[in-house]
């Protein structure tokens, strides 16, 4: 690998080396804006020749020249301007803002498009931006920088993210799946494109974006139809510009360590606590927690042979260490250029036995002949990546069922709980899984220009991924020397999974771009076309000769083995268009379709049409507000409709499946087949028609810009197994019947200050509103999952998706006269008991009395990023949070000790006595869970305001770097989740983890040290 990754690195420097000319001599200069500004980013070529350079942070550049050549200067929102050399060595330029353009070029679906002239919302990230908080990927370093994306950051081990992103809210949900989460909202996820090509965000370099676009209204996404009702997200990724070449390097090195550890409540009170939960079950205490047995414990210098009940996440976590270098180099002229990068990765566990291991190289490049109306281009990325878990992973057994076991003895032995439990040992010796992934992209794209403004292009693209995991459990007997309890393994086993992804994309489009007077006019007409092709294979073997023998084939040769496998294969092709017309520059339409036909559907539920329209109305560039326009500098209303889709459904959903089943014929087992579940023919997509509002305003000669939405989506046909009669004798199948609306707003403000002196900065916000509410159900449901002891959710109409459902309670009994006048859950109810309430006055505590208790999506998301540069220093900072969200706690969190779990120092003291009335908690009662069914006593308002990430960087000043042969050099210290503002951090919870027993890998706060340089 490492060799033809050198051998390609060659091949890209040799090109780019080739393309460029040694010059005589040189020139300086610095370029600034029309109101003295310092511009960076923006690019200088000698005119009629390959050469090329682009100005550093404070606007500064030197390149190559001959006396008599011509500077080409041109930047994103600025008008181009030739500058003749004449011999001179300092040049200082000055660019006027192009009014036309109004800033920056965002991409959208298939294509580009001024922002002056958007009539959607489209929300743009720099890749600057994406980069600054360095974390090992995209998701987690989109929070907070974009409205109307919630970014729910809930963690993940080395190698794995449980990042999820939610465009506008949850459109649909299923009611055949559920977990502790809630139903399962995994067709929620937005559609990610790269370069034109349908990827996963995870397996996309950060340090290779150039641009990302979030497109958030039906007007934007409907392009892509049947995949957009998520909303969808563009990637471009960084090409090699004409000049000289150019090699850079990004590294950085971080510290991990976990945000939050929870606090297991002090011997004494533990030990004195359990007396009382005892006592209040009225069985006898114990001897472990008698008086002289207290005090023996809470004075004990031996924790060997006094173990203290839970010591597992100081024991467990530790700091571990993370790093990423990037080595890129681009280069060319005007006919060939080239970039290439590669990428190492390091990531290792706060846990022991978690680590994760990436390698990857990315080339694309563009050919375009000199005076030819034709392009080609190509890209390819390889990624190897390899990580391991414990097979057992430790998290569930750190808070139940391993109390008073001592860690680990100094003979390597392990103590043991009465259960059998030690999570260090089950991390350390019971067994590993290991998990490679080989992942390959590549694509081949050709465009000529037929008539002038008329082009044609056509892309092929390919998507391949081989994953192979081996999850093996060791065989081991561990006895605890203390109390003679013995945990035995007595089969190691190993499950082998070997699965493959082979996905293909053929892209075609037209594209028409003519000015006509002040009619502008441009048209797409496309082709689309995706073929996927999976295959699953899995197999199990036990009793191997010793625990380093992993080879599936020797295992145990006998009935114990199995292995199963599937195949799967979808279709899409697509047809689709858009046509935008402007006139005058002042009034803006677009108008977008797309027909597409998947394979997920049959008969005339196969294809659908998908289209959507939008205005746009520049009012700053009426007559009638020129008196305005020193105080609002632009002004533009718009306005859009559509529809898009979703083709989630799962695969064959549509045919007569049969199971495997057995039956007796004439005494004798028979093996057959038979039909469960009725056909569905007529299975047709989920739909979402969607109303964009919005307004984009600029003041203070364009310094401050403000942007507003107003949007409401109506989701439609949402699977449902609605009854049929009980004759027919199989189950109901999916029917598109179900409906979800979110409604909701969206501002972002920015302001960039003017240059004083030395200093500038940049201030930006975002803020989020979601409403989300389940419209329709036909008659059917509240469909309700969980359990009393686990958190229980609802689907409801009128209710918010997974609303968090239970009783409502009204305080402790404090009185047995108050507890004989009023219904209880539970027989001998006593005071200090929760007072749950009969909401429907019927005398009794039941499943009647049940209600909404809390939210488990925000209503409210933001964000606020700010930068800050003074001469050579740079301070960046991101702060982002959520509101009117909740979290259910469960397991060992909310039992307070009446089971064999961990138990938080939140409880010490603070529970119910008759000593103690007022206290927060009730009394505990030893094995009985009255007091913790789910109810709003155990639902935590979730919202938080966290900083998310600080930077600060020093650039080391140009007359220095130079002398070392380096273009730009900066260094930077950055610290992530340093600080954290919520109602969890009491429990030590991190408030972005979902609801439940909090036994997942924790979320980390990476404190960082990084290099970029520039050659």
């Amino acid at each position: 690998m490492k060799k033809r990754v050198l051998f390609i690195y060659g091949i890209a420097m040799l090109l780019t080396f080739a393309a460029s000319a040694q010059q005589a001599g040189k020139t300086t200069g610095q370029v600034k804006s029309g109101k003295g500004e310092q511009l960076p980013g923006i690019n200088i070529q000698v005119k009629h020749s390959g050469k090329g350079t682009v100005t550093d942070a404070q606007g500064r550049f030197t390149i190559a020249v001959s006396p008599n050549d011509t500077l080409l200067l041109s930047g994103i929102g600025y008008k181009k301007q030739t500058v003749p050399v004449n011999g001179r060595d300092f040049l200082e330029l000055r660019l006027q803002d192009d009014e036309t353009a109004l800033g920056e070029v965002v991409v959208v679906g298939y294509g580009t498009q001024k922002k002056s002239d958007l009539t959607n919302a489209v929300a743009q990230i720099k890749g600057a931006d994406i980069t600054r908080r360095p974390v090992s990927n995209i998701q987690q370093a989109l929070q907070g920088l974009a409205p109307g994306v919630t970014v729910l950051d809930r963690g993940g081990a080395p190698g794995v993210s449980n990042a999820t992103i939610r465009v506008r809210g949850i459109t649909t949900f299923n009611i055949n799946s559920s977990s502790t989460s809630g139903y399962d909202l995994g067709k929620n996820d937005a559609l990610v494109i790269v370069d034109g090509i349908e990827q996963r965000m995870q397996d996309i370099n950060p340090e290779d974006i150039e641009s990302l676009s979030v497109l958030k209204d039906a007007a934007s996404t409907a392009i892509y139809g049947s995949r957009a009702t998520n909303g969808v997200i563009l990637i471009t990724t960084k090409r090699a510009k004409a000049g000289k070449v150019t090699v850079n390097y990004n590294g950085y090195y971080a510290w991990q360590k976990s945000v939050n550890k929870p606090e297991m409540m002090d011997i004494e009170s533990y030990m004195r606590e359990q007396v009382v939960a005892y006592t209040n079950a009225g069985v006898a205490v114990p001897a472990r927690f008698s008086e002289t047995s207290i005090q023996q414990y809470v004075n004990a210098t031996d924790r060997l042979k006094y173990p203290m009940p839970n010591t597992w996440f100081n024991t467990m976590l530790k700091t571990a260490p993370q790093q990423s270098h990037t080595l890129s180099v681009a280069g060319g002229n005007e006919v060939v250029k080239t970039r290439m990068s590669v990428r190492y990765q390091d990531q290792q566990g706060i846990v022991n036995n978690y680590s994760d291991n990436l390698s990857e190289v990315r080339l694309n490049a563009d050919y375009t002949p000199l005076n030819s109306r034709v392009h080609i281009g190509g890209d390819i990325n390889y990624r190897n990546n390899s990580n391991q878990k414990p097979t057992v992973e430790p998290f569930n057994n750190m808070f139940h069922g391993s109390l008073w076991a001592v860690p680990k003895y100094p003979d390597g032995t392990y103590g043991l709980s009465t259960q059998g439990n030690n999570p260090l040992m089950f991390d350390e010796i019971g067994g590993l899984s290991k998990q490679g992934i080989d992942y390959f992209t590549g694509s081949v794209k050709g465009d000529v220009e037929l008539l002038k403004g008329l082009r044609f292009s056509t892309q092929l693209g390919a998507r391949i991924m081989y994953t192979q995991q081996k999850n093996f459990t060791n065989a081991y007997t561990n006895t605890d020397k203390n109390t003679n309890i013995t945990k035995t393994v007595t089969n190691n086993s190993l499950t082998e999974v070997r699965n493959t992804l082979k996905e293909y994309t053929w892209n075609n489009l037209l594209t028409y771009d003519r000015t006509f007077g002040k009619h502008d006019l441009k048209a797409l007409a496309g082709y689309s076309q995706i073929d996927n092709k999976q295959t699953f294979l899995s197999a199990y073997r036990e009793r191997f000769y010793n625990n380093d023998i992993t080879s599936i084939g020797q295992g145990a040769n006998d009935g114990t083995k199995s292995n199963s496998g599937s195949d799967a294969e979808y279709g899409l092709r697509s047809y689709f268009g858009r046509i935008n017309y402007a006139y005058a520059g002042k009034y803006l339409l677009e108008v977008n379709g797309r027909y597409d036909g998947s394979s997920r559907f049959a008969g005339d539920k196969r294809y659908s049409f998908f289209p959507s329209f939008s205005a746009g109305w520049r009012i700053a560039q009426e007559q009638f507000f020129a008196p305005l326009q020193h105080i609002v500098n632009d002004l533009k209303l718009r306005g859009s409709y559509g529809k898009t889709g979703n083709q989630s459904v799962d695969l064959y959903s549509y045919y007569d499946a049969l199971t495997a089943t057995s039956y007796t014929f004439n005494g004798v087992p028979v093996a057959g087949y038979r039909q469960t579940t009725l056909a569905n023919t007529d299975l047709g997509w989920e739909s979402t028609t969607q109303l964009d509002l919005g307004l984009d305003a600029s003041f203070l000669d364009r310094r401050l810009n403000v942007t507003a939405d107003y949007y409401r989506k109506l989701t439609s046909d949402i699977l449902l197994n609605l009854d049929i009669p009980a004759t027919v004798g199989l189950n109901a199948p999916p029917q598109n019947a179900g409906s979800v609306e979110n409604k909701g707003l969206e501002i972002t403000v920015n302001y960039s200050s003017k240059q004083t002196g030395n200093f500038r900065y940049n201030i930006g916000a975002n803020f989020s509103l979601n409403e989300n509410m389940v419209t329709d159900l036909k008659g059917t449901g509240p469909y309700i999952t969980g359990s009393d002891i686990d958190p229980r959710y609802i689907i409801k109409k009128g209710l918010p998706i997974n609303t968090l459902w239970g009783y409502q309670t009204d305080g402790l009994f404090q009185t047995a006269d108050e507890i004989s006048k009023y219904p209880t859950l539970a027989s001998n109810t006593r005071p200090g008991d929760v007072k749950y309430v009969d909401r429907n006055g019927d005398g009794k505590i039941d499943a009647n009395d049940m209600t909404n208790i809390g939210l488990s999506f925000p209503k409210y998301t933001f964000g606020l990023n700010a930068g800050f540069q003074y001469k050579e220093f740079e301070l960046n900072l991101l702060i982002q949070g959520a509101a009117k969200v909740d979290t259910r706690l469960s397991g060992a969190l909310a039992e307070m000790g009446n089971q064999e779990g961990f138990t938080h120092e939140i409880y010490a003291n603070n529970y119910w006595t008759p000593e103690h009335t007022d206290a927060r908690f009730p009394r505990p009662i030893k094995y009985d869970l009255r007091n913790v069914a789910t109810s709003d006593r155990l639902v935590i308002d979730g919202s938080y305001l966290r900083l998310k990430n600080i930077q600060l960087a020093y650039h080391l000043p140009e007359a220095i770097s130079k002398r070392a042969l380096i273009s730009r050099s900066t260094v930077y210290v950055s610290a992530t989740n340093l600080l954290t503002f919520s109602k969890l951090n009491e429990w030590n919870l991190d408030p972005e983890a979902e609801s439940g027993r909090a036994v997942y890998y924790p979320q980390t706060s990476l404190f960082t040290v990084g290099l970029n340089l520039q050659f």
